[in-house]
């Protein structure tokens, strides 16, 4: 027959076990997702951090003539903490998008019609951080047009604006600006227009990183300068579409001409008007009279941008 003393301990010893093991599981259980979770509230807050400052980068180069090299890193994974190392993962990456600006360059051939000396295309590229896995919400960010957007899953709102009407888009002003020198015999008139636009593109490689390390947003700046001569009439187009203009758009189109009309137009430049006749909605157009003979230098600040 088994003692009663001799069973005691056994007893208890389960008892202890079990107080454990529920322990463990209510642990598992509520508090390790919890610390999880705020380890990835920690790891989002990083990442909206570094598109940000790659955003901040983005208009040092676009405002800057000079040519230079920026990046950022970028957390992919995050929610790791001492008691479960298991991470979350994401991806970064770098999106080609349709033209922001064309500008056409004519000047008038002998039987006085225009021919064009040159047609530069301009984009203005997007990046996004896009998470997987993640022990928090799917939440993710995208830069386009200047500014930062929360994203979760559909949805997206201006992460520095409180609705889309608010957004300012000054990134405009320095994706275009308009400067003229005076002709040396009537200052009344210009012998040079200098126009600068923003070309942005990704790289041929290394559009996007994923994982659960860390990845680079990195931009690279060079300068490139055109010269052409003899000039008689200038196009920007900022849109293709006459009726349906974005906000992002009207503000480019506002920028050009804010530009045109303080450093360019009359009574800056005599010689340079306004045209009516090739003017529409989507394109500013600027004729010039062929005495005295303009020269119209183009520089171009082409950014390419990688996930790497």
């Amino acid at each position: 027959m088994i003692r009663d003393d001799a069973v005691a301990p056994v007893i208890a010893a389960m008892l202890v076990l079990a107080v454990i093991v529920t322990f463990f599981a209510v642990w598992n259980a509520t508090a390790i997702p919890s610390m999880k979770a705020q380890a990835e509230v920690s790891h989002i807050h990083e990442v909206e951090e570094g598109m940000l400052r790659f955003s901040s980068d983005i208009e040092t180069a676009a405002s800057t003539p000079s040519g230079m090299t920026l990046s950022e890193r970028i957390p992919l994974g995050g929610g790791d903490i001492l008691y479960s190392s298991t991470k979350s993962g994401g991806v970064l990456a770098v999106h080609n998008s349709s033209h922001t600006m064309v500008i056409d360059i004519y000047n008038t051939s002998g039987s006085g019609t225009y021919q064009k000396l040159d047609n530069s295309k301009f984009r203005l590229v997007n990046f996004s951080y896009q998470p997987s896995g993640n022990f928090w919400q799917d939440q993710g960010y995208t830069w386009s047009q200047g500014y930062v957007t929360v994203t979760k899953g559909t949805l997206a709102t201006p992460l520095e604006f409180s609705t889309m009407n608010a957004v300012d888009y000054n990134i405009t002003d320095a994706l275009f600006s308009a400067s003229s020198v005076s002709n040396v015999i009537n200052p009344a008139e210009c012998t040079v227009l200098v126009l600068k636009g923003v070309n942005t593109r990704t790289a041929d490689t290394r559009e996007s990183v994923s994982g659960n390390g860390a990845g680079t947003l990195k931009l690279v700046s060079t300068p490139v300068t055109e010269k052409f001569f003899n000039v008689t009439r200038v196009n920007v187009t900022i849109s293709n579409r006459d009726e349906n203009m974005s906000m992002f758009q009207e503000a480019m189109r506002k920028s050009v001409n804010s530009s045109f009309n303080k450093n360019v137009y009359s009574p800056i430049c005599g010689n340079v008007v306004y045209s009516d006749t090739y003017s529409t909605n989507s394109t500013i157009s600027l004729t010039i009279a062929s005495i005295p003979n303009v020269t119209v230098i183009l520089q171009t600040s082409d950014i390419v941008l990688s996930a790497q």
